[in-house]
């Protein structure tokens, strides 16, 4: 595929960081735009059934995103997009990149990406961030927590059940086909550090 721009994807289970090291990778690149999954969270379709999905072998080709691989598609080869949630525009750079939780594993996206990172870390930990996060949004805002905190509940009610265990198996399955793999206990400017001393290695960073 003759792509005008080179597709970093950055995976990790919620709560591994992914949003931030795209964000920090996209400073130290310069030449870089970012794309985040969850900016096309309303346009995602999910399996009905995350235990009987689970038994199957989470097969991420069972995520459906048609609008988020189009986008993508389109600035990768050139095209101007505009996002769906904020209307932000994106003009084809050097560098894309992708917070894609499935790593190379969806059907099309895989074909696009150039080199893929995946963010290893304790699930407890990446769990105890999430949470973390959704308290600070309800100190930062000043609303009533009633609807934050039922929603941290449901998914914490979710995440025993099975949510932990499709997050194992998602992220065993990226890491079985990433050119990467970074811990991530570590500071998101030395992991990508780390991904930039990797693409110089590979003749892949100019």
């Amino acid at each position: 595929m003759n792509k005008s721009s080179f597709i970093i994807s950055i995976s990790g289970p919620s709560g591994s960081g992914k949003s931030t090291l795209v964000n920090e990778l996209k400073k130290k690149l310069v030449e870089a735009v970012s794309f985040h999954f969850d900016d096309y969270a309303l346009s995602n379709t999910y399996p009905e059934d995350f235990s009987t999905w689970l038994k199957e072998g989470a097969d991420p080709k069972q995520v459906l995103n048609p609008d988020f691989l189009k986008d993508l598609s389109n600035l990768a080869n050139g095209g101007t997009i505009v996002l769906p949630h904020n209307k932000q525009e994106l003009k084809p750079v050097k560098y894309i990149i992708v917070e894609e939780p499935f790593g190379r594993g969806r059907e099309g996206i895989g074909e696009l990406i150039d080199f893929a990172v995946c963010i290893d870390i304790p699930l407890e930990i990446a769990l105890a961030r999430r949470i973390l996060r959704t308290l600070e949004g309800i100190q930062r805002s000043g609303s009533k927590a009633d609807e934050p905190l039922k929603q941290m509940e449901e998914y914490l009610s979710q995440y025993l059940i099975v949510v932990r265990d499709l997050y194992h198996a998602i992220n065993t399955r990226v890491k079985s086909d990433c050119d990467l793999i970074v811990n991530g206990i570590n500071s998101p400017e030395l992991l990508a550090e780390l991904i930039i001393v990797e693409l110089k290695k590979r003749s892949l960073y100019v």
